[in-house]
């Protein structure tokens, strides 16, 4: 991910909410999944690059997260998916809520990690695969299927 997305989330800072302004640095990194974190040059203020991200507090590691979304994406369901890997399948069901709800930054992950190719067709489709399924699901049983 390239610096001049992020922008300094102090609301009392002059730069607050600009991106591309060159104030953005890296700072160090933390965690096991080395996240970085970032500081702003204007005000000093620190935040991590993952806050107000889907990926905030995750507890799985990178390649974990990717082998979630590249496994669905070659057709295997959720249960399958959560096998493979050891997880629980409300862990893989999350994964794909979170690309329902911030596409954008999912689409972004798995471009830069060259899990999608083609655009984002490929990520519709499956979001759109499942939430079809959880449609039918919902009319025939009266209940939230995820």
């Amino acid at each position: 991910m390239n610096l001049d997305q992020f922008s300094c989330p102090n609301p009392t800072c002059p730069d607050s909410g600009k991106s591309n302004g060159g104030n953005i640095n890296l700072y160090t990194r933390y965690g096991r999944k080395q996240v970085r974190l970032l500081i702003c040059k204007t005000c000093g203020k620190t935040f991590s690059e993952l806050k107000g991200t889907p990926f905030w507090d995750s507890r799985l590691d990178w390649d974990t997260i990717e082998k979630i979304y590249r496994s669905l994406l070659t057709g295997q369901g959720i249960r399958a998916t959560a096998r493979d890997f050891n997880l629980s399948k409300n862990t893989v069901k999350r994964y794909l809520r979170l690309a329902n709800k911030d596409y954008g930054t999912v689409l972004n992950f798995l471009q830069d990690r060259g899990v999608i190719s083609n655009g984002d067709a490929q990520l519709r489709e499956l979001l759109a695969q499942f939430s079809s399924r959880r449609q039918v699901r919902e009319r025939s049983t009266g209940v939230a299927a995820m």
